[in-house]
């Protein structure tokens, strides 16, 4: 009943492509909700989202982000910044980014879209991606193209973004480890009991 309703909400307050696009990320982010991580998973999706905040810190304000999306064609240029958020949404939000996100705490009220027109990403607006930094993927905090760290080393800050970049990527994949090495004993766990219930 709940996804339903969420669903109909969704597609009353959008774009059909946006609605689509968001109903099913809502999903997806509410079964990883009831998935059952250890405590070290939780740790390490907590320690993810504690270094996309500090890298947003550690890059702060910067202006190439602010008109390089005036390059693209549309509907992608509609909006001055963002080129990197042309992204297609289940590219960006990939199995272990929803999962850092649920168990980050990230829930389905966080996840609000703009009602403007969708170019690329389903959280691009013409201000800027609506979401907090913590409920973004890491792909989307992480990244800096060639132009950004131009910026960021004439600003005397690339040096000591990189060295949150690399705790971040150490971060993120040890919680992917942690996530695979589950599901992998959550489906032999499965298998047993279907060869215990056979026999």
């Amino acid at each position: 009943m709940f996804v339903a309703l969420d669903r109909l909400l969704v597609r009353l307050r959008h774009v059909p492509s946006r609605a689509a696009e968001l109903s099913a990320l809502r999903e997806r982010l509410q079964a990883e909700r009831r998935a059952a991580p250890d405590a070290e998973e939780l740790a390490a999706a907590h320690e993810v989202r504690r270094l996309k905040r500090a890298l947003a810190d550690a890059t702060g304000a910067v202006e190439e982000c602010s008109r390089c999306g005036t390059k693209m064609a549309l509907p992608g240029g509609a909006f001055a910044g963002g080129y990197c958020c042309q992204a297609a949404t289940a590219d960006l939000f990939s199995d272990d980014e929803v999962a850092l996100l649920a168990q980050g705490g990230t829930r389905l009220a966080d996840l609000e879209a703009p009602r403007s027109l969708h170019a690329g990403c389903t959280f691009r607006g013409d201000k800027g991606c609506t979401l907090e930094t913590e409920d973004r993927p890491a792909v989307c905090v992480r990244f800096a193209c060639n132009e950004l760290r131009r910026e960021l080393h004439k600003k005397g800050r690339l040096d000591a973004i990189e060295v949150i970049e690399a705790a971040l990527d150490l971060a993120y994949n040890h919680f992917a480890r942690l996530r695979a090495a589950r599901l992998d004993r959550e489906w032999v766990e499965l298998v047993v009991t279907d060869v215990e219930s056979v026999a």
